[in-house]
């Protein structure tokens, strides 16, 4: 941005800036103060005012502008050369001063440069002195600055106040011996180490509060400057009730040794092996001496301290650079996970598994990498089995020719086996995939509409089998599709599996036995009506026959009945005989 410069002055100062490579559309001209703080601040990364219309003093001007862009370095163009203009500029927070007519495009770059290069460190140092100051005022520990010549206090922090019971304003007129008792009094000011060593643990020290309660501090201190004064800086830390229960603390720590034992002990006994390396090179420096050491590795955690290549020696020759890997992973990133074999003394190959922390040293770098490792062999075993399982029951799945798939509450396909994807791909000519919405463009809109009910219902919670007739290759298919709600562990709904079955030779097979069924029907109608009437009259003619004359009058016409009754009874048997043959076809 560009303030106030003239006519001549901006086109002069708009070709240096072009020489310089930077952008015309990205400079801005503003010919007031009022202006350019109307401009949005954070557009800007250098602001150049152009300074020389008379005046009293820049510094107003200056300070309008810093206001705005306090966070954006500014250059000051004057027509004078003036030295106190330039002080000015400079003391309003201008980070350089340059004369009109004085500098050439060079200088002008290497103004803006260091100006924002300036602008960095100052706005660095002010937010560091902020910090500081905010994070003094609202410590949570008592700390106060005094003067090491006088003991006054200098400044005191908010905790301070809240502590002692006493105001800044108070604080400012006290010094470090008004809150002290007598004796303490003279043993600090009689105390040379205060201002030999820069820091001083005080020890603990008796101070009075406004309300004349006393209470113990532990007094943390060290050299500082606090503008031109030679200071001390001190935290006061409470230590009322360690002072008082120290009783109570040696019960409790009695206590914790006890819980350590009883830590230590389940420890031992437990199937981890805990352990600790050097960040830089992963040397050993801790194994826990329990009796995992001796179970997973095949040596005590002593002999493995002593002989620190016994691990890498036994790792399985293709497992040694994923060891490393993880190793190297974990002291830069701060946590790693690695599965890897072993080979046992006694032969066995186990797969172990090491989750592994970093831990910072005081300096800040990485210093040790901690870990415990345990045998999962068992686990690994299982897990195979249940993936070959899992592999076993797709490939049976995906064999299978009833047709598999499940949709979530969106209805977007979870899976489908390969008897489902084939027949939607010879439906509608696409293959249907895992995250695909299961109602494609291959039926009718009443199919839509039905199947999207029957999606709701399972979604519903009802379990329920349909059986539905579809005309496929100019055939008519019978088709039995089945559908379930499939539950979370929670106990919600979370979405459907189907199973499509193709039952049209059940079906047809059904029609034909109950064709049969009504053939036999038929069959045993004629067995009960039509043979019942010949073979009565067979049986009434035949006991009217006189044996003993055969050549009575009478035996003629039975004997025509008789031939007339068994013709009807031959028709009925070969009219069983017709049907029982279309059976068998």
């Amino acid at each position: 941005m560009i303030i106030e410069a003239n006519g001549t002055k901006y086109a002069a100062l708009n070709k240096q800036l072009s020489d310089l490579h930077y952008s015309k559309d990205k400079i801005c001209r503003c010919l007031s103060i009022e202006e350019s703080t109307a401009q949005a601040k954070d557009l800007f990364s250098i602001v150049i005012a152009d300074l020389s219309s008379p005046r009293a003093s820049i510094a107003p001007s200056l300070q309008a502008i810093h206001r705005h862009f306090r966070n954006i370095p500014i250059i000051v163009l004057s027509d004078s050369d003036d030295k106190e203009d330039c002080i000015t500029a400079i003391r309003e927070g201008a980070q350089d001063f340059l004369v009109n007519g004085q500098y050439d495009a060079a200088q002008l770059e290497k103004a803006i440069l260091l100006a924002i290069e300036r602008k960095a460190v100052t706005v660095k140092t002010e937010f560091a002195v902020r910090e500081y100051k905010r994070h003094f005022e609202n410590g949570p520990i008592p700390m106060w600055i005094i003067d090491m010549q006088t003991s006054r206090f200098l400044i005191v922090n908010n905790a301070t106040v809240e502590k002692y019971g006493y105001s800044k304003e108070e604080f400012r007129r006290m010094t470090l011996h008004d809150i002290q008792p007598q004796s303490d009094k003279e043993h600090t000011a009689n105390d040379p180490n205060l201002r030999k060593k820069e820091f001083y643990d005080a020890g603990y020290h008796k101070h009075i509060k406004k309300n004349g309660e006393a209470i113990y501090t532990h007094i943390y201190s060290h050299t500082t400057q606090f503008g031109n004064i030679e200071a001390g800086l001190s935290f006061a830390i409470d230590v009322n009730k360690k002072v008082l229960t120290e009783k109570h603390n040696q019960e409790l720590t009695n206590q914790l040794q006890a819980q350590k034992e009883q830590l230590d002990s389940l420890l031992y006994s437990m199937g981890y092996a805990i352990w600790s390396r050097k960040a830089d090179n992963f040397e050993l420096l801790y194994a826990y001496p329990n009796n995992a050491y001796l179970k997973l590795f095949g040596f005590t955690a002593d002999e493995m301290m002593q002989s620190k290549s016994l691990f890498y020696n036994a790792l399985h020759p293709d497992d040694l650079e994923s060891v490393y890997e993880s190793l190297r992973e974990a002291s830069t990133k701060g946590v790693s996970e690695i599965i890897f074999r072993y080979v046992h003394p006694n032969g066995d190959i186990k797969t172990l598994k090491s989750q592994i922390n970093l831990k910072i040293g005081a300096d800040g770098k990485p210093d040790t990498i901690n870990g415990v490792t345990f045998d999962i062999s068992k686990e690994r075993q299982l897990t195979e089995t249940i993936r070959n399982t899992e592999q076993n029951l797709l490939a049976t799945i995906n064999n299978t020719r009833d047709q598999v798939w499940s949709v979530n509450s969106k209805l977007e396909i979870v899976f489908c086996n390969k008897a489902y994807q084939e027949f939607i791909y010879e439906l509608a000519g696409v293959v249907p995939h895992p995250g695909d919405y299961v109602l494609g463009e291959w039926g009718s809109e009443s199919f839509f509409n039905t199947r999207k009910k029957d999606y709701e219902r399972a979604l519903a919670g009802e379990s329920f089998t349909i059986f539905v007739e579809e005309f496929y290759d100019g055939d008519l298919l019978h088709k039995e599709i089945s559908s379930n709600p499939i539950v979370d562990d929670s106990g919600k709904i979370v979405g459907v599996i189907c199973i499509a079955r193709d039952i049209s030779e059940q079906k047809n097979q059904f029609v034909q036995i109950q064709k049969q069924n009504e053939k036999l029907r038929e069959i045993a109608w004629i067995q009960s009506h039509k043979v019942r009437g010949p073979v009565a009259s067979i049986l009434g003619l035949a006991s009217l026959f006189n044996y003993e004359m055969h050549e009575h009058e009478n035996n003629i016409e039975i004997l025509e009945r008789l031939k007339i009754a068994t013709n009807d009874l031959d028709k009925i048997i070969k009219e069983v005989v017709d049907k029982t043959n279309s059976i068998d076809q």
